[in-house]
Parts: C-alpha cells; structure tokens; sequence
C-alpha cells in the first residue's frame, strides 16, 4: 500500500472560504456544481457511465490525489500511483534530473497509450 503524506494539507474548508470571501461562491453553489459534474462524468464510479480508456495517474504527495481514483477499476480504467511525485510531475517537459519513479510513469502511460492506440 502506498503512503499518502499528502493527505490533509488541503481541506475543503480552506477552498471554500477562499471561493467564498474572494469570489462571493458559496458553499451551496459549490455543493450544487460538484453534485452537477459527478452526475456527468461518474464522479468515483465513471465506469456507472460507460467511461473508458481513462488513465489515472497520481502522485503521491499530490494533496490532489485524494480526490481521485487511486486503484484500477478496469483494464480500460486503470490507475497508477507515481512515488515522490507531486502534481502532474510526469506531463512535465523531460528533464535529465527527473527522478526515476516519475521517467519510470512516463514510460508506463505511454505503454498503455500505444495499446490502447493499436
């Protein structure tokens, strides 16, 4: 099982209260677009929704990736947990002092990739 030491640096609270005091969103409205975009896109059950061929890749100090699918579902819904890696760190350019876990993602994502282009 892979660590979350992310978790909890980020709350909903704080979000809101900045959507709130610097926007004038409130958390009703908030709530509302949630509930909106999960019914459209399956929120933690895309599959309920027919989705496919959607590669979750996370890292696992990305206080993010508490919000998203961090075990396969499917063959068509799989998912990956980057080590060290923060947010999106393998949609970077490439750099020679990128840290193994996050070359050994891009190679991963662009194998799955090329069998689901095949």
């Amino acid at each position: 099982d892979v660590p979350r030491r992310a978790q909890g640096l980020s709350d909903l609270a704080n979000n809101d209260g900045f959507c709130s005091s610097d926007y004038g969103i409130s958390e009703a409205s908030i709530a509302k677009h949630i509930d909106e975009t999960n019914a459209r896109y399956g929120g933690a059950s895309p599959q309920a929704l027919n989705g496919s061929r959607i590669f979750y890749v996370n890292g696992n100090v990305d206080p993010w990736s508490g919000l998203s699918i961090v075990e396969p579902i499917s063959d068509d819904l799989p998912a990956m947990m980057v080590d060290g890696a923060s947010h999106h760190a393998w949609t970077h350019p490439s750099k020679p002092t990128d840290q193994p876990s996050v070359v050994q993602a891009r190679e991963a994502i662009r194998a799955q990739l090329a069998t689901w282009l095949a």
